[in-house]
């Protein structure tokens, strides 16, 4: 997997350039605002990126394509390439 990779696309089609920072582990109902069933507990992996500047992005959907900035209320979609 040499040369790839990941960018965070944002407001204004604004792209950073970032890299896993890590991954955690939580339920897939702190994700989705109508869990339908607290019975079982599905674990997804949480990603974490970070931009070269420093800044923290968290995923925000369960399917991993889309991050949030805390200083940005705006979804920023990944591309890989």
């Amino acid at each position: 997997m040499n040369g790839l990779s990941m960018f965070l696309e944002g407001p204004g089609l604004e792209r950073r350039a970032v890299q896993l920072l890590r991954t955690e582990r939580v339920p897939l109902d702190t994700l989705l605002h109508h869990a339908t069933s607290r019975a079982a507990v599905a674990l997804i992996d949480l990603h974490i990126l970070i931009d070269n500047r420093g800044n923290v992005a968290t995923q925000v959907d369960h399917e991993g394509l889309r991050y949030r900035f805390p200083e940005s209320n705006a979804p920023w979609a990944l591309i890989v390439g």
